[in-house]
């Protein structure tokens, strides 16, 4: 049935739904959860799909008996036109029936969404930032138990640890910002979606979970029946048991890690050493990743960058430098320790210079940009368009020769055109789509005609 055949009433589905999905189906550790005192408001990311129709309304039964509030909420990506904007009005007009307050966020039309990984980037920011301000204790999503082999294998092919592989989890606890819960997710997709037509309930059906040529959608469609059919096994079932196991085993390595190297979740100054290489490598590892994560640095070192530090620390080396984004990372035979290698916090901002024609700007971190007129040849424009040219220390702008260009520091609101894509972007969006630390961020020069500022 289509969602527009008839008129809805939600109050109804959802009684029935809440009889369909009873509290002692949904995940046992959500229920804790939810059942907490201290757990009042919900924020409910529902897309209109069977999965967030189902939890919305399986909460929406059981709210009074867990004495909770739910808000929902829903992401307009403005990836499929008129009909992202139905599926959005339909979400708004499940949450006015069911009595629930309706929080919209749009993809503003001059901001792209160019990949997958920037849309969910965009809509996690749009669901924490909502959650905070309307003071809900956890976000709900309607994952269920066969997204987790999709995941688990999307993961497995960057090469990840238990933790990586333990997603996604029932519950997910963060240090800052509003837990994750997923009551569906020992749920099969099957049942869930059984359940809803046997009683007739509308849900959006988004077309491209069709195409294949998604990752996502081959694996769901394709690979995953495939593996399920060579192996003659449940391969989602087998995928769901790995994970639980998995989250377990890495919480224990965590709480481990935590008690024997309480300094590297705190944020301290630096790390022993001596008791880093003593300890097992899974151990340091993490200690390594948190103490990173606190200094803001975690993301300035690739994986092999990491596995590189890690073999360094327990080696025989008593002396040993490594650079980390704008930071180096000293270590020696009893500690690990940051120093900075620059001034690198905003303290000492890009400072307004222009940049003339065979001139240079000289940048805090003690680079340089450097500015001339070039005629291009065709010997040139080949090696232009061949891409041998690397982007991260030469540029080539079409511009008249007595052009004013400036430079600047990144300021707040800063947009940009992708090249190739339409509209323009936030420069804050691109720092997280290309995981710039927030420490680098304020060194990085803006260049500018000068109209622009």
């Amino acid at each position: 049935m289509s969602k527009n055949e008839k008129s809805l009433n939600w109050s109804n589905w959802a009684l029935k739904i809440g009889k369909c999905f009873p509290l002692e189906q949904l995940h046992p550790d959500t229920l804790v959860w939810l059942q907490r005192p201290e757990t009042k408001s919900v924020l409910v990311a529902c897309s209109g799909g069977p999965d967030s129709v189902a939890v919305l309304c399986a909460l929406w039964a059981h709210a009074k008996k867990l004495h909770i509030k739910l808000i929902v909420g829903h992401y307009n990506h403005r990836w499929r036109a008129s009909k992202s904007d139905e599926d959005a009005h339909f979400v708004a007009t499940m949450a006015d029936d069911l009595g629930c307050e309706f929080i919209g966020g749009v993809r503003p039309e001059d901001q792209p969404a160019c990949t997958e990984t920037s849309a969910r980037v965009l809509r996690m920011e749009f669901l924490r930032t909502e959650a905070r301000l309307h003071n809900c204790q956890c976000i709900i999503f309607g994952h269920q138990l066969d997204d987790i082999l999709e995941l688990q294998l999307q993961r497995l092919v960057r090469g990840v640890g238990s933790e990586g592989l333990a997603a996604p989890r029932s519950v997910h606890i963060f240090t800052v910002g509003p837990a994750h819960l997923r009551p569906l997710l020992n749920l099969r997709a099957a049942l869930i979606r059984d359940s809803l037509n046997a009683i007739d309930v509308p849900t959006c059906e988004d077309a491209t979970n069709l195409d294949t040529t998604i990752a996502r959608n081959g694996l769901r469609h394709t690979i995953i029946p495939q593996l399920s059919q060579t192996v003659d096994r449940d391969a989602s079932v087998g995928a769901a048991r790995s994970r639980q196991l998995l989250e377990e085993e890495s919480s224990a390595l965590d709480t481990l890690a935590r008690e024997q190297f309480a300094t590297a979740y705190s944020g301290a100054d630096y790390l022993d050493r001596v008791g880093l290489r003593s300890a097992p490598r899974a151990l340091t590892r993490r200690a390594l990743v948190a103490w990173l994560a606190s200094h803001d640095l975690v993301e300035c070192l690739s994986a092999s960058g990491l596995e590189q530090l890690l073999d360094v620390v327990v080696s025989s080396k008593t002396k040993h430098s490594m650079s980390a984004g704008c930071a180096f990372i000293k270590i020696s035979a009893e500690q690990i320790r940051i120093a900075s290698a620059l001034v690198c916090d905003s303290t000492n901002p890009i400072k307004n210079s222009a940049l003339t024609a065979e001139d240079s700007v000289h940048l805090p971190n003690r680079a340089r940009l450097s500015r001339s007129a070039v005629i291009v040849d065709s010997q040139l424009r080949d090696l232009i368009f061949s891409g041998a040219i690397d982007p991260n220390c030469e540029a080539y702008l079409a511009l008249d020769h007595d052009t004013s260009l400036q430079v600047r520091g990144w300021l707040p609101g800063d947009r940009f055109t992708p090249i190739g894509a339409p509209g323009s972007k936030k420069l804050k969006d691109w720092f997280i789509d290309r995981q710039i630390p927030k420490m680098e961020r304020n060194q990085l020069p803006v260049v500018t005609t000068a109209h622009k500022g």
